[in-house]
């Protein structure tokens, strides 16, 4: 009885021993097996919004960026300002000897005198009969030449004081005290910096997606200077021929000390969407028919997944991901191989990094 039992709970050991010795070889095969099978990098399709952004270099222009010219010629008497100042509409900013013209009105002021005398005179000797119409009518033109004469010399006498047209700051001064001024002779450079914008060409292909209200960001590469949000103020109506690009401009309002001619560069949203299945931009292959797919993942036995290849239509990409078109075999959530892909078959499995 004895030797049954023994022999029993030997023969039970050894059976043990045998499944476990099988479970491990199974798994160790398991394991070598799923060690040959592809190693891929997945990731999610997302239901998410999208949006196309093309980038471009802009220039910062003002309106109101001007080289100030004398409209007559004289001496420069005083210089009223110095580069930096600020000036409002209207203040004085350089003055012109005006001796001559100042004796040429008083000369024709005498003159004027004695000419209104003259018709007073003619008009009495008229209204007596004593006068002919022809000597009270030349007095009369006396007069009115020399009324518009002296309205001349005035108006002259007034453009040797130059005016700021505009409120702004004095970026440069030309003009010297003692100087001989002349039309074409620049005096100084107003600038107001207070309205700015943004001007930029920008290629033909792009015209029928931005409009006036486009969003866009300027940066500042060269500057250390925060980006700014607006939006597209005008968009011009005429290709340039040279280069086939349109202009469109933005309007900034200037609280960081923009100035005229700074390089920027602009983003520009050129499409936008709400919603939409978004991919990582790796994952799209091509075949030899240049058609885009991608492997969508469906799980196998243990730590594998089968491959499933799916054609899709690329709609737009951008910054490492691309929007697709509705496809019924690929839902939200659903995991496609991102990279890793290349050699892969319909028939393969592989397994997740």
């Amino acid at each position: 009885m004895k030797k049954t039992i023994i022999f029993g709970t030997l023969l039970f050991t050894l059976l043990s021993c045998a499944e476990t010795e099988t479970k491990d070889s199974e798994k160790e095969e398991n394991k070598k097996t799923s060690a040959l099978l592809p190693l891929v990098r997945s990731a999610k399709v997302q239901n998410t919004s999208f949006n196309h952004k093309i980038s471009i270099q802009g220039n910062i222009e003002t309106a109101q960026d001007i080289l100030i010219n004398s409209e007559m010629s004289g001496m420069i008497e005083n210089v009223a300002v110095s580069a930096g100042d600020q000036v409002k509409a209207g203040a004085i900013l350089l003055t012109m000897d005006a001796a001559i013209l100042n004796a040429n009105i008083r000369e024709l002021k005498s003159q004027l005198e004695f000419a209104q005398y003259m018709l007073g005179q003619q008009e009495k000797l008229f209204e007596q009969n004593l006068g002919s119409e022809f000597d009270k009518k030349s007095a009369e033109n006396q007069v009115n030449s020399l009324e518009a004469k002296l309205n001349t010399m005035e108006v002259q006498l007034s453009k040797m004081i130059v005016r700021a047209p505009f409120s702004g700051t004095i970026d440069q001064v030309y003009a010297k005290t003692g100087q001989l001024s002349g039309p074409q002779m620049p005096l100084m450079r107003l600038v107001n910096m207070s309205n700015t914008e943004v001007v930029a060409s920008v290629s033909e292909k792009h015209f029928k997606n931005i409009k006036k209200g486009t969003k866009l960001t300027v940066n500042f590469p060269n500057y250390q200077l925060d980006p700014i949000a607006t939006k597209v103020s005008s968009v011009g109506s005429y290709i340039e021929p040279t280069n086939r690009t349109f202009t469109i401009r933005a309007d900034i309002k200037n609280k960081i000390g923009l100035m005229p001619n700074m390089l920027t560069e602009l983003e520009i949203i050129d499409f936008e969407i709400e919603s939409g299945l978004v991919i990582p931009s790796k994952s799209i292959l091509k075949n030899a028919k240049s058609e885009d797919y991608i492997w969508v993942l469906e799980p196998a036995k243990k730590e594998s997944f089968s491959v499933q290849q799916v054609f899709i239509n690329k709609l737009k990409a951008y910054d490492g991901q691309a929007l697709i078109e509705q496809n019924d075999l690929i839902k939200e959530g659903a995991l496609i191989i991102e990279g890793g892909a290349r050699g892969i078959t319909k028939k393969d499995l592989v397994r997740i990094k």
